[in-house]
C-alpha cells in the first residue's frame, strides 16, 4: 500500500478541562504535518474552550506555536461559541470562526477526520 499526502480534519469536541483527551488533538495536529498530511484543526461542542485566551496551558501553547509554524489553520463553530456566550475577543487571535456552511465544508473537503 503506497503512503498518499490527505487532508485531515482533526475535530476537537471534547473540553480540556479534567481530560486530556483535548490536549491530545494538539498533538496530533503537529503530528500530521510530519506525516505530510494537510491537517485542520476545527473546535465544536464543549472543544471551544479550549481556545481561550485564558488557557494557561503550556502543552497548548507549545503545540499551538508548532502548529501555527506549518500554517496550520484553527477554526472554530460561531454556533458552539455562541451557544457557550463565548465571543471572539475572548479566543486566541489565530482563530478562524466558521458559520455552519463553512463548519459543513469542512466535512466535505477534508477526507479523513479524526476525533477527540
Amino acid at each position: 500500500m503506497e503512503f498518499e499526502e490527505r487532508p485531515v480534519l482533526l475535530l476537537i469536541n471534547t473540553r480540556p478541562f479534567g481530560k486530556i483527551i483535548n490536549f491530545e488533538g494538539w498533538r496530533a495536529s503537529v503530528g500530521m504535518f510530519g506525516m505530510d498530511h494537510e491537517p485542520t484543526m476545527l473546535f465544536m461542542g464543549d472543544g471551544v474552550y479550549a481556545l481561550l485566551k485564558t488557557m494557561d496551558i503550556m502543552h497548548v501553547k507549545m503545540f499551538k506555536m508548532t502548529y501555527l509554524s506549518f500554517d496550520g489553520r484553527i477554526c472554530a463553530s460561531k454556533k458552539s461559541l455562541e451557544d457557550r456566550g463565548i465571543t471572539k475577543e475572548e479566543l486566541m487571535e489565530e482563530v478562524e470562526i466558521l458559520d455552519e456552511d463553512q463548519v459543513a465544508e469542512q466535512f466535505k473537503v477534508n477526507e479523513v477526520v479524526v476525533t477527540f
